[in-house]
């Protein structure tokens, strides 16, 4: 149907000279172990020519864990990582942040982010598909009359909120006109797969 692109990877920036940066993009994409954090961080201060009292002021936590996570005796806490890559220059974008989340929180992230974007390829996408191939006035009415019921809006609020004049959603709510390629990204900026799923699903055929 449409593509909304994902996030880009990490690991995009080379291996130059061994920075602190080109460790972080070259070890981001199997994630960092506990000691390749230390080895960051260290790198970081060492660049910036920090002592580990500067260090402490930028990343906020004290200099005794700063020490326990350079030997190992506890892990660099999540937003102490944040703190380094935002101070190294690294986007924090969705990739960036999975790279600094505890293993296994970053797993149940990336299952449910995946969970998400299966759901919208899959019913969502597929939906707008069906509709562009054709569909009831039963059937588009009620998609959009269920997307003014979840907002909480009437049906001029909805044309506002997707960038339509009462008029434009009017002609598309009554299949006048093909849904303009906006106005679905629009609809899946505005609304959730989980606010989406359950009115889709009632209105596809359940034979």
């Amino acid at each position: 149907m449409f593509g909304v692109s994902e996030i880009a990877s990490v690991a995009d920036e080379p291996v130059r000279n061994l920075t602190s940066r080109s460790k972080f993009f070259a070890t981001a994409p199997a994630g960092l172990s506990n000691a390749q954090w230390a080895e960051v961080m260290d790198l970081f201060r060492l660049e910036q020519g920090w002592s580990d009292t500067q260090l402490s002021k930028r990343i906020g936590i004290s200099i005794s864990m700063i020490r326990q996570c350079r030997i190992l005796m506890r892990p660099l806490p999540p937003a102490a990582r944040v703190r380094i890559l935002s101070a190294m220059g690294v986007e924090m974008n969705l990739s960036s942040l999975i790279a600094a989340l505890p293993s296994a929180v970053k797993e149940a992230v990336v299952a449910a982010d995946g969970q998400s974007s299966f759901v919208r390829r899959t019913l969502i996408y597929g939906f707008f598909d069906r509709l562009d191939a054709g569909e009831t006035t039963e059937v588009l009415a009620g998609f959009f009359d269920g997307l003014a019921a979840i907002a909480g809006v009437e049906l001029a609020g909805l044309a506002e909120r997707l960038g339509l004049s009462l008029s434009e959603l009017t002609d598309l709510r009554e299949g006048q006109r093909p849904i303009p390629f906006l106005v679905k990204v629009a609809i899946t900026e505005s609304f959730t797969a989980q606010d989406m799923g359950p009115l889709i699903l009632s209105l596809l055929p359940t034979a």
